[in-house]
């Protein structure tokens, strides 16, 4: 039996998306389709979480920490700090586009 006694080199990126120390407010919803780690997201109609759109940027809801499965629940950042270039957002949008609407309901970019 040999073992491979070679020195070995890895290396470990890691992806932050949180960028404060703060106090974070956190709810629980369902969502209204799937819905990706680190996306902002609005409420629709029936009070589920729902992908931002062009057309509902003005009522962000907050961000979502984990990817959620449509009609399951999952938690919602409501506050907090958080790095503009982590936001999964959808084409065409920038986190420009959002920082206002996100600043308002207490959920800062850098």
């Amino acid at each position: 039996m040999s073992m491979d006694l070679a020195v070995k080199t890895y290396r470990y990126d890691p992806h932050h998306f949180e960028a404060g120390v703060g106090p974070v407010n956190k709810a629980v919803k369902v969502a209204a389709a799937d819905i990706p780690a680190h996306a902002p997201v609005a409420l629709d109609g029936d009070g589920k979480l729902a992908l931002l759109t062009a057309d509902n940027k003005a009522s962000v809801y907050g961000l979502t920490p984990d990817s959620i499965r449509a009609d399951e629940e999952g938690p919602v950042w409501l506050t907090g700090e958080y790095f503009a270039d982590s936001l999964v957002l959808p084409e065409g949008m920038t986190a420009a586009d959002i920082e206002v609407a996100l600043r308002n309901i207490g959920i800062f970019l850098k």
